[in-house]
């Protein structure tokens, strides 16, 4: 056996264990991203609640809770609905290119995924921080010269549970979508130096 080829170290990516993960991981990681997605969206639509108040020995609606009085959760929930919809388009895109891999690999493919992936996380992670900003107002409230919010977590707990679980989901997606946008760039640069 000639020295050279047994000094040179086995390449992990290279393997058929790392191309097996990278396939799964690609489509799984996108299904996630959906469900997610989904599940942030379905969350949100339900956020709603009246806050009733005490009035002689009745109670009387005073105020009612929904997310689109709030533009930050507004957004939140159009950010949700587009990712949905790019991770379900994407993953069966992925799927395909699965199934074909047998054929030459396409780089223009790849790198598509990855613009996508680059775009779909920056969108997600904009959501996320918008309807956390809106959240944190909910659950604090303000007060600063000028400006008093009062917290509305306090009167109306199932709405604010509801949008903390839409929030998690977004979070969620965003941590499946950074994941997804390291693997579309490790494949790219393995494709680039094949």
């Amino acid at each position: 056996m000639p020295m050279e080829t047994m000094t040179r170290e086995p390449n992990l990516f290279r393997s058929q264990w790392w191309k097996t993960f990278f396939k799964i991981a690609q489509v799984g990681l996108r299904i996630l991203v959906t469900g997610f997605a989904t599940t942030s969206i379905a969350t949100m639509l339900t956020s709603n609640q009246e806050i009733y108040m005490p009035y002689d020995e009745t109670y009387i609606a005073v105020a009612k809770a929904h997310y689109s009085y709030s533009s930050g959760l507004w957004y939140k929930l159009l950010v949700d609905a587009v990712l949905g919809v790019f991770s379900l388009l994407s993953s069966i895109l992925a799927y395909k290119m699965t199934k074909f891999s047998h054929t030459e690999p396409k780089t223009t493919l790849h790198f598509f995924l990855l613009l996508v992936d680059v775009v779909m996380t920056v969108l997600t992670i904009s959501g996320c921080a918008a309807a956390s900003a809106v959240g944190m107002v909910g659950l604090r409230g303000v007060e600063k010269p000028g400006i008093s919010w009062t917290p509305i977590c306090p009167l109306a707990r199932r709405f604010c549970g509801m949008i903390t679980l839409s929030i998690a989901s977004s979070y969620a997606s965003f941590t499946c979508m950074m994941a997804l946008t390291f693997l579309s760039a490790c494949k790219l640069m393995l494709l680039a130096t094949h």
